[in-house]
């Protein structure tokens, strides 16, 4: 009983510190942050059926009016929101090359032609 309640607390403080650690991601880097709930981050409505995707991303985007970029989380994911136009042009245009690592929607065995996307690329672009 005794091995039990140690491996209990040990693997609840490994799981308290874990996401301590995670959810302190952008908070690191000097980006403001959401206040995102822990296990679930900014998806806690979402997950619950109590706003759409689209409702949850004007709702972070309207958190910080006044800033270029906030961060925020996807379940554990930390996920940077850019605001600003001008950055985004930058990102987009100029510096595509290196944010080439996107989580995909839709798998490249369903859809060929999406996979070769800008937004879905995968590894290191060359040309």
């Amino acid at each position: 009983m005794l091995i039990f309640l140690i491996t209990l607390l040990t693997i609840g403080f490994g799981a308290y510190f874990f996401l301590k650690h995670r959810y302190t991601y952008w908070e690191r880097r000097g980006v403001k942050q959401t206040d995102a709930k822990w296990i679930f981050g900014d998806t806690f409505r979402q997950f619950f059926m109590r706003e759409t995707a689209a409702d949850q991303m004007k709702r972070l985007h309207d958190l910080y009016p006044n800033d270029r970029y906030t961060g925020g989380y996807q379940m554990v994911v930390p996920t940077f929101m850019v605001r600003d136009p001008d950055l985004i042009k930058s990102i987009c245009v100029k510096d595509f090359d290196h944010f080439s690592n996107h989580r995909t929607f839709v798998p490249e065995d369903v859809d060929p032609l999406f996979a070769k996307n800008l937004f879905a690329l995968k590894g290191k672009v060359s040309f």
